[in-house]
């Protein structure tokens, strides 16, 4: 058990999460962190704990993974009450591996309102499954995802140029003045083919880089693959994944997938679902005017990390040498950056007609349509697609992302602005 001492020596770097989670300091409900392995969910506890001791001392850092620790918590609420001395906030580090974690949760939010709870998980089905009554009005949840760009920046020590990133309202865009200098546009590059684990951006060798990547995948993923389900083929986990990276930004065809595997449809699609339920891809549905019919037809696939992409496509190299692919890591940084943005009641979708014509992303909030193009080019134009969009749908306003290009534009209605990915990202 880490004590308040412990917690305030820890070095830390800011984590843009925080400022959504402060609200819930105050209330009685239990907040869950969720997100993949390596992604910072312990960092961001203890963040949160350093903020919380301004102003109280009675907080407490438990970690799942220590015995000991294991050993207090197993004893139930009124143990861990009287442990930390009748009251307090109580930090538990990888909440999944409780025996219980629901029946604690509901004791401790329904009749310990003296204990404030915040948890990590690194495994959407782990907890689900332990989830044998309803934790509605008694758990609030956040996924924490890889650094964003202006994250990186701040673990890279390049905080000199946060303040040359604007930040934008996607949903009340003004097209701000600015100039992004080549030092952001090499920073963007890395960040692009190393993604934004903190221990790998942390690093300065590119061959540590590189390993820890896979060290992320085969080690904590597939440990957590052995502890959900025993008698899971790790191997055929890991070629599903790897036939994943390079379906970035395409149907997801699972009939493909499974040739170039060599097992079943149902097996791939049951190895799709395991890799959601580690964070480790995140799908993508189509727009439709009927949400119930929008989970019918095929998604497309991203994965939750663009260094794990470059890991999976075997290819560290810098992505001005792959104009090819450049577009694909971009366009898959910019949907993380998107889904990092909404609120629960917004969705992120693409647009596709049987035509074949379609749109990488719409933002949509009730009525309001937002399309986005993802062009990584020097001299990026409006696609003949999202001009077809405009015309059917006029929304207010359209993005292209574009390498470095920053203007304004008009089609019929719309208002067109072209953003350099690295401000969505």
């Amino acid at each position: 058990m880490l004590g308040k001492d412990g917690i305030r020596e820890k070095r830390l770097i800011h984590r843009e999460l925080l400022e959504d989670i402060y609200p819930w300091i105050g209330r009685r409900e239990a907040v869950l962190v969720l997100g993949p392995r390596r992604a910072g969910k312990t960092s961001l506890l203890l963040l949160l704990a350093q903020k919380i001791l301004e102003f109280r001392d009675d907080v407490f850092y438990f970690d799942m993974e220590d015995p000991d620790d294991r050993d207090i918590l197993s004893s139930g609420t009124k143990a861990l009450k009287q442990f930390v001395g009748g009251h307090g906030v109580v930090m538990i580090d990888e909440f999944h591996l409780m025996e219980n974690p629901s029946n604690f949760v509901k004791l401790a939010v329904d009749h310990h309102p003296e204990l404030k709870l915040f948890l990590s998980g690194s495994s959407s089905t782990a907890i689900l499954s332990k989830f044998k009554d309803s934790m509605v009005g008694r758990i609030v949840e956040f996924e924490l995802y890889p650094l964003s760009f202006r994250e990186f920046l701040r673990f890279k020590g390049e905080t000199r140029y946060l303040n040359m990133l604007p930040h934008i309202d996607l949903w009340n865009l003004t097209l701000p003045e600015f100039r992004i200098p080549e030092r952001i546009v090499e920073l963007y590059s890395e960040y692009l083919v190393y993604g934004g684990f903190p221990e790998v951006v942390l690093s300065e060798k590119r061959e540590i880089k590189t390993k820890l990547l896979s060290q992320i995948f085969r080690i904590y993923a597939v440990r957590d693959l052995k502890l959900l389900l025993s008698g899971r083929d790790t191997a055929t986990f890991e070629r599903v994944f790897l036939a994943l990276t390079g379906t970035v930004g395409n149907l997801l065809n699972f009939t493909e997938i499974a040739r170039d595997v060599g097992v079943s449809v149902k097996t791939v699609q049951s190895y799709v679902r395991l890799l959601e339920a580690l964070f480790l891809v995140k799908r993508l549905y189509p727009f439709g005017r009927n949400p119930r019919t929008e989970i019918k037809k095929s998604p497309k696939i991203y994965i939750i990390d663009t260094g794990l992409l470059s890991w999976g496509l075997g290819n560290f190299s810098p992505v001005y040498r792959r104009p090819k692919e450049a577009g694909i890591y971009a366009e898959n940084a910019v949907f993380l950056g998107l889904i990092r943005r909404i609120e629960p009641h917004q969705r992120v979708r693409f647009w596709r007609k049987k035509s074949g014509v379609e749109v990488d992303f719409l933002m949509l909030d009730r009525e309001m349509l937002i399309p986005i193009e993802v062009k990584f080019r020097e001299k990026a134009t409006v696609p003949s697609t999202l001009r077809s969009f405009c015309r059917e749908y006029r929304p207010s306003h359209a993005i292209v992302a574009t390498k470095s290009t920053s203007a304004r534009l008009k089609i019929g209605q719309t208002d067109v602005f072209m953003l350099p990915a690295a401000l969505m990202s």
